[in-house]
């Protein structure tokens, strides 16, 4: 019985052992894809992708949160200097006294330790300079936060710009090789034509000239998209980017109604205005603070000491002290330095008001030209559309009536490069678009992140529409 159950027990662990590694080889044949990172670096960014790899690299996003850490970490030195503040020293020393003198002679030295210790508590009763210069601080700090937020702006805006530049290059090089290989096809039927005197050698040179002005043009285009490249590198901060194509069909709409509108908005939510609005609030502090440099600063301070030193080389028994003082401090005269510094600041408000006021003035109007260059844009799209539709009608209709002979090799050398202007014309004015909605948003004071969100899931086209493209 007992053989027969440590048996099965033997059994049932080799089995277990067995089953463990027969689970661990299917493991490592095929891991868990859950497991696995969700976004390999061969996949196509959108441009929300890259938007977001930007914020995690851009340095102007870095030392602008910089400087807001440092505002912020002054607005808390400036608060400290009027706060409550509490102090401990201590003194220990080896003394000797040794009298000098025929009498005093007879006096043995004498030697003794020293030591005295104790705490001061000092409060600030009035300190209207420090006050001021903590206000200020306090409008430094909003200042940099609303620099942080424009930073982000312009960083959203460059990346836009940036990811439609790539793009845009890359479909003028598709768009003049399909061209090049259209007119290479004309040239060989064009050649083939002449050899045989059925074609005047001027149309023949006529589709040579072309074509290689359009080999011209695509290494033209091949060297855009490497400069362009370039520039959305430098802001994402990696090379191996894969962009995914945009839509043809893009649906972006305001709710601004008018440039009036537009402006308005801006002037309130522009965070430049706000950076502007803070920067005059804190050279109207800085004059508060010189003006409060000739007021009486009031302390109050107590002292609390035990010392057991001498006095005057003499020894003394151990006490203790405490002292409760009023400490008053008023500055009547340094130079005129006081009355410069008060200049200073003077000058200082009077420029952070100038800056408002321009400020001001360049956000209405960046706001009203958005608004119009987004109206511009989409009715420019329209018709850029309806002028693709028309110059490939048109360019189909010349091939088939060249293939009748009733037109010329060099007409069809023209409707090809109207068909190829019209579709490069088509793609440019939907960039505009996108890139003139983008800033009328931004203008009238949407946040940056969901403005990225919207626009990428707008424009995004899916990977099968991209490989038939």
């Amino acid at each position: 019985m007992l053989m027969t159950t440590v048996g099965t027990v033997f059994g049932s662990r080799l089995a277990l052992k067995i089953l463990f590694l027969i689970f661990a080889f299917i493991c490592a044949a095929n891991p868990v894809t859950g497991w696995a990172d969700e976004s390999p670096p061969g996949r196509q960014l959108s441009l929300l992708d890259v938007y977001q790899l930007a914020r995690e690299s851009a340095p102007r996003l870095t030392i602008a949160g910089y400087r807001l850490d440092n505002a912020r970490a002054q607005k808390d030195i400036a608060r400290g200097r009027f706060m409550p503040s509490l102090s401990l020293f201590g003194d220990w020393s080896e003394n000797r006294v040794r009298y000098e003198g025929n009498e005093l002679g007879r006096l043995p030295t004498q030697e003794y330790p020293g030591e005295r210790y104790g705490v001061q508590v000092r409060s600030t009763l009035l300190n209207m300079r420090a006050f001021r210069d903590w206000e200020r601080q306090d409008a430094l700090a909003e200042r940099s936060e609303a620099l942080l937020a424009s930073a982000e702006i312009q960083l959203l805006t460059e990346v836009v710009t940036a990811y439609l530049r790539v793009l845009l290059s890359e479909e003028k090089l598709v768009q003049t090789t399909a061209e090049l290989e259209a007119i290479e096809r004309q040239l060989a039927e064009a050649t083939a034509l002449y050899e045989r005197s059925l074609l005047p050698v001027t149309q023949m040179l006529e589709t040579q000239t072309r074509a290689d002005t359009l080999r011209a043009e695509v290494i033209d285009a091949r060297g855009q998209i490497l400069i362009a490249r370039e520039g959305l590198i430098q802001l994402v901060g990696r090379r191996d980017i894969d962009l995914l194509a945009v839509s043809e069909k893009v649906s972006l709409s305001s709710t601004v109604s008018t440039a009036e509108a537009a402006a308005a908005l801006a002037q309130q939510h522009d965070p430049a205005i706000e950076a502007a609005e803070q920067a005059l609030k804190a050279a109207q502090k800085s004059v508060s603070k010189e003006k409060g440099s000739w007021i009486p600063e009031v302390d109050f301070v107590y002292n609390s000491q035990y010392s057991d030193v001498g006095f005057d080389n003499l020894t003394s028994p151990a006490r203790t002290t405490d002292s409760y003082s009023i400490s008053i401090r008023y500055l009547l005269f340094e130079g005129g330095a006081g009355v410069a510094r008060t200049r200073a600041a003077w000058a200082d408000f009077y420029a952070a008001k100038s800056e408002l006021d321009l400020a001001n003035r360049e956000s209405g109007a960046n706001a009203r030209a958005a608004w119009v260059r987004l109206e511009v844009a989409n009715e420019r799209l329209i018709a850029t559309q309806q002028a693709s539709r028309t110059s490939q009608v048109n360019l189909e209709a010349t091939e088939a009536a060249a293939k009748v002979g009733t037109v010329r090799l060099t007409d069809v050398l023209v409707a090809l490069a109207q068909n190829t202007r019209a579709a490069r014309d088509l793609t440019q004015a939907r960039f505009e678009a996108i890139l003139s909605w983008l800033a009328l948003e931004l203008a009238t004071g949407a946040d940056p992140e969901v403005v990225a969100a919207s626009l990428s899931a707008n424009v995004k086209q899916d990977n099968h529409m991209s490989s038939q493209r």
